[in-house]
């Protein structure tokens, strides 16, 4: 297998390669290196949408959860794609629309912009850059599968895993990130499709069979609360996958895709045909539970679950091209974070902070040039962000799932009630969109650092419920007492 995988895996650097440089073809200036120049068909956009959303986390973590919890993982599908769905639908008109009239490029700017509020700009800047910890997480996904599929050893993977995203991202940015995307997330759906079915060649009916044969191996396997996992042990647990999942949909390199549609009639066939792809996508968590069965000494990893299955079940040729497409699953989400991390860099801290503050100021400042500058700083960010995201995917975690919730639920609990309350009021003041984010992010890391809620993401849903409370009830209040500082969004 180590030889075919070599073979393929070459094929697929070639491709990410070429997709590159026809990329950086359509890469001209800090708009199309962002979000595209708007002109991407809704199924390629539905597409990239789903693979950025699903990742190392999906087709690696996922599976290594269900190895470990068993049944109880199928929560965390459902609370996986028809939430981040139905918030998708909330928030994805009203975004588009309010990124059109203000030119936004990324989410700080697009708030800064509603909010007409420099000092959000720049927080919820930074707080962007806390992707950095997601970004490590993919790259978790990509050194695992190296050493599991090659023997090589996890940091080479993970090196090599930076290397080629920073190679084409930095040719072709968002068109790259597009191009390749479409590519990647088209060939998981593919492999959970054949995961599932696979299933019922092995052990009969799936429905039935999986579930009494896990029970055999541990009774709490196929029941519907795992006991001895806090992330899964009960309603309440469970609630909090629900919620956070529904706030995954907020993220930045999430939103953004809604700027890549040529028109807001692309909206309704972009949003269920990314729920389409989504769903298909994350039913490969069963393939831990058929590993599960299949592995009577437990796995030292649990993360190395589906790369197991696949060496087990299929011919060498087979279970190779299927590690290169679980490749392409952590790449899918990686150059989407890089894209807008950089872009944030560039435009967001470099250009609309510190050159428009000079402006402000009164200093002569030469557009053109500084326009210059800041895709410079965008392009050369993707590599300095992949460095930077080293040390952290080196210190290999005993969960790639768990640790790329982590980082973000700091950006999700800061954006949840902000966003909300741009797309759902006729009027927004600053303040309230500020004290959403800094109480929200707040008790997010009061609960889960402080060990209060021992699961992730109900310390995230904690965050993202605190952050919606006080962004509408501030607002309501300032907007109320302090109206000659509200903003009037809509008439």
């Amino acid at each position: 297998m180590k030889a075919t995988f070599i073979i393929l895996f070459v094929i697929y650097l070639i491709a990410m390669g070429v997709l590159g440089l026809k990329g950086s073809k359509k890469t001209t200036d800090m708009k199309s290196f962002a979000v595209s120049s708007g002109d991407v068909n809704p199924y390629i956009v539905a597409i990239t949408w789903a693979a950025t959303f699903m990742s190392a986390g999906t087709f690696l973590g996922l599976p290594g959860l269900a190895y470990k919890n068993g049944v109880s993982l199928l929560w965390y599908h459902m609370g996986h794609w028809f939430p981040a769905i139905l918030m998708l639908a909330i928030v994805a008109g009203s975004y588009r629309k309010l990124a059109d009239k203000t030119n936004a490029l990324t989410m700080p700017d697009w708030l800064a912009d509603v909010y007409q509020s420099k000092g959000l700009r720049l927080l919820i800047g930074i707080v962007c850059l806390c992707n950095i910890v997601p970004l490590a997480a993919q790259f978790v996904g990509v050194g695992t599968l190296m050493n599991a599929t090659l023997g090589i050893p996890y940091e080479t993977g993970v090196l090599i895993g930076v290397v080629v995203v920073m190679i084409y991202l930095f040719l072709g940015g968002t068109y790259a990130h597009i191009y390749t995307n479409v590519v990647q997330g088209t060939l998981m759906c593919i492999v959970s499709i054949t995961v599932v079915i696979t299933g019922f060649f092995l052990f009969g009916n799936v429905f039935t069979e999986v579930p009494r044969l896990l029970s055999q191996a541990d009774p709490n396997l196929s029941a519907a609360f795992n006991p001895s996992d806090a992330a899964f042990a009960g309603p309440v647990a469970i609630s909090g996958i629900f919620i956070s999942n529904a706030c995954w949909s907020l993220n930045p390199q999430l939103m953004n895709k809604v700027q890549y549609l040529k028109t807001n009639r692309d909206l309704r066939k972009f949003i269920l045909f990314a729920g389409f792809c989504l769903f298909i996508g994350g039913m490969v968590v069963v393939g831990g539970m058929y590993s599960r069965l299949l592995t009577p000494e437990v796995l030292a990893n649990a993360d190395d679950a589906l790369p197991t299955f696949v060496t087990m079940v299929y011919h060498p040729v087979v279970g190779a091209f299927f590690n290169v497409v679980l490749l392409a699953a952590t790449m899918s989400t990686t150059d989407g974070i890089m894209v807008m991390m950089a872009t944030v860099l560039g435009n967001t801290l470099y250009r609309q902070t510190y050159i428009q503050h000079k402006i402000d100021c009164g200093q002569k400042v030469d557009i053109e040039k500084a326009d210059r500058i800041s895709l410079s700083i965008a392009k050369w960010s993707v590599v300095l962000v992949g460095i930077a995201s080293l040390p952290i995917a080196f210190n290999r975690p005993s969960s790639l799932n768990v640790l790329n919730w982590i980082g973000t639920g700091v950006i999700l609990s800061g954006v949840a009630g902000p966003l909300l309350v741009a797309v759902t009021q006729k009027k927004v003041h600053r303040m309230s969109a500020i004290i959403a984010a800094v109480c929200g992010i707040a008790a997010y890391l009061v609960v889960y650092v402080g060990k209060i809620i021992l699961s992730v993401y109900l310390a995230v849903g904690v965050g993202c419920i605190v952050s919606l409370a006080a962004a509408f009830i501030v607002n309501a209040l300032m907007t109320k007492h302090d109206a000659g500082h509200a903003v009037v969004l809509r008439v």
